[in-house]
């Protein structure tokens, strides 16, 4: 059974940083002999080499980058316990990590929930990170967040499980005065004849975007990528083309900027939105509150299934 120290980790850690198993040492406060020790110490408990030494400094092995991943989560746990310590000591409860997409924070009622969970448990602090669905389950998996809020369809990545949390619906955002914004649906083949513009950093939307015209063997006639959806609904208003958005995220500027949505007539237009986490047995006890305060206001569809 492998079990190394907090200091070969955090110099075995260093030297996956740097490099150099030298230099590690002076970042560590440890004589360099001692430290190349315990590295070899570490390789004959792992029974593999964990570095490749070349003349140019190390790079890890396979069996290294393993123990890496494992020891960050692992000085990543320490350190969320000295926090949660610290906060107890003084009169507070901890704090979590939500990672959330644009479209669940800005099309749906999260910053009232967490507003509603601040007052509820004030000795907890939220930490709100916007990010897109792939990135988030990568932070998940990788301890970079407790919790996340996602858009992602189909199975999860091992180790992670999700339960529904409200949905959205696709429009077809036009200006108010275009010619098809007074139809009741438009089909996605409809869209493809149009000028898109896009959201360079739309995540889970872009992708599926991309994979139902693939599937018609259309390209996205793109006219415009920008950077995030506000810069999209500008560029709508001003007439260069249409987009697809969750209605969250277009309803609340149709007045403001001219624009009106149409609905997607597609099955796949109606998204499922998840809230993402580990197993609840490996979650923090705030984080746990959190979920089942986030989940308490879900709003799933009647036929849909209540966890998975």
């Amino acid at each position: 059974m492998v079990t190394p120290d907090w200091v070969t980790l955090r110099i075995l850690l260093a030297t996956a940083d740097l490099g150099s198993i030298t230099r590690a040492a002076v970042r560590c406060g440890i004589a360099t002999s001692a430290a190349a020790k315990r590295l070899q110490m570490l390789e004959a408990e792992c029974g593999t080499p964990i570095l490749e030494r070349g003349p140019r400094g190390v790079r890890l092995t396979a069996a290294g980058q393993a123990v890496v991943r494992h020891g960050r989560s692992a000085f990543s746990l320490m350190a969320r316990l000295e926090d949660e310590l610290r906060a107890l000591a003084e009169g507070g409860l901890g704090h979590v990590r939500l990672h959330a997409t644009a479209s669940c924070i800005a099309g749906h009622p999260l910053p009232e929930a967490l507003e509603r969970f601040a007052r509820a448990r004030p000795g907890i602090r939220v930490e709100l990170q916007e990010d897109t669905s792939l990135r988030i389950l990568q932070d998940l998996l990788e301890d970079r967040a407790d919790l996340g809020l996602v858009t992602v369809a189909g199975p999860l990545p091992p180790g992670l499980e999700g339960q529904s949390w409200r949905e959205d619906r696709l429009l077809v955002v036009m200006p108010a005065g275009h010619p098809l914004a007074t139809a009741a649906s438009l089909t996605f083949d409809a869209v493809l004849d149009l000028p898109v513009i896009g959201a360079v950093e739309a995540g889970a939307l872009a992708l599926l975007l991309e994979e139902q015209a693939q599937r018609r063997g259309r390209p996205l006639p793109y006219r415009f990528r920008v950077a995030g959806t506000d810069a999209v609904r500008r560029m709508v208003a001003a007439g260069h083309g249409v987009t697809v958005m969750p209605d969250g995220v277009a309803r609340p500027y149709e007045a403001a900027l001219g624009l009106h949505g149409v609905p997607l007539a597609e099955p796949w237009a109606v998204r499922r939105l998840r809230l993402v986490a580990r197993p609840a047995g490996l979650l923090s006890p705030p984080a746990r509150l959190l979920a089942a305060h986030l989940l308490s206001g879900r709003s799933p569809p009647a036929d849909a299934p209540r966890a998975e």
